[in-house]
C-alpha cells in the first residue's frame, strides 16, 4: 500500500498553486491518502528566518520570475499575478481547514488557487470565497461565518507550528512514510518515492 501524502500549502504561493493543480492527480495514481494541510507561510517565515524570494537581489528576483512563468508554462497552466498582490490570506486558508473537514478541500483550494492566480480573484473577499464555496458544495456554514470562527483560525496556527515542528522551511513541501519533498519540481520524486522507486 502506498504511504499517504500530507500536502502543505499556503494559498499566497503561486507554487502551491501549480502544486495543487497536480497533487490530486498524484494521488490517484499512486492510491495515495491526501492530506491538505493549509498554513500561514509569512508567519512560517518568520518563525524559522526563513528566506524571502522576492526580497533577493535583483538577478535572483528576476530568475525566480521567470522560473515560475516557465513551470507553469511546463504544466499548461494560466499564471496572472493578481495587480493588488500580496492580499491577506488568512480568511481563504481557514475556509480551506474547513473545506478539507467537509471533504472537498481539492475542488475548493483549487478552484481559489486558480481564481486568485489566474483570474484576479480577491481572496480576502467573503463573497468570491462564498461563490467558490457555492460552486464546490462546500456548505452548510457560510465562509462568513468560517472566516470569524476562532477554531479555524487555531487550525491554521497549529497547523503552521506543526509544520516548523515537522522541519518544513516553505511551501509547497509533501510528507510521504516520514520523508519531505520540497517544490513543485520534485512531484516527480514523491510520486517515485510512493510508488516503491527510491527507499529514501
Amino acid at each position: 500500500m502506498s504511504p499517504s501524502i500530507t500536502f502543505w500549502f499556503d494559498v499566497h504561493s503561486p507554487w502551491c498553486y501549480l502544486a495543487s493543480r497536480r497533487i490530486g492527480d498524484l494521488a490517484r495514481r499512486t492510491g495515495s491518502d491526501l492530506v491538505w494541510r493549509p498554513l500561514h507561510l509569512a508567519n512560517l517565515m518568520t518563525l524559522i528566518d526563513g528566506m524571502q524570494p522576492l526580497n533577493q537581489s535583483p538577478a535572483r528576483v528576476a530568475w525566480y520570475e521567470q522560473d515560475l512563468k516557465d513551470h507553469a508554462a511546463l504544466y499548461g497552466l494560466p499564471l496572472c499575478t493578481h495587480p493588488d498582490y500580496p492580499l491577506r490570506p488568512s480568511r481563504a486558508l481557514r475556509a480551506c481547514v474547513y473545506a478539507a473537514e467537509r471533504g472537498v478541500a481539492e475542488p475548493f483550494v483549487c478552484a481559489v488557487m486558480t481564481g486568485y492566480w489566474s483570474e484576479e480573484m480577491d481572496i480576502s473577499d467573503l463573497s468570491a470565497l462564498q461563490a467558490v464555496a457555492d460552486t464546490v458544495g462546500l456548505g452548510p456554514r457560510p465562509m462568513a461565518e468560517i472566516a470569524e470562527d476562532p477554531d479555524y483560525k487555531a487550525a491554521v496556527e497549529a497547523n503552521t507550528k506543526a509544520a516548523v515542528d515537522g522541519g518544513l522551511f516553505g511551501v509547497p513541501s509533501f510528507v510521504a512514510g516520514g520523508k519531505l519533498f520540497f517544490g513543485t519540481d520534485r512531484m516527480d520524486l514523491l510520486e517515485r518515492y510512493v510508488t516503491g522507486g527510491s527507499g529514501g
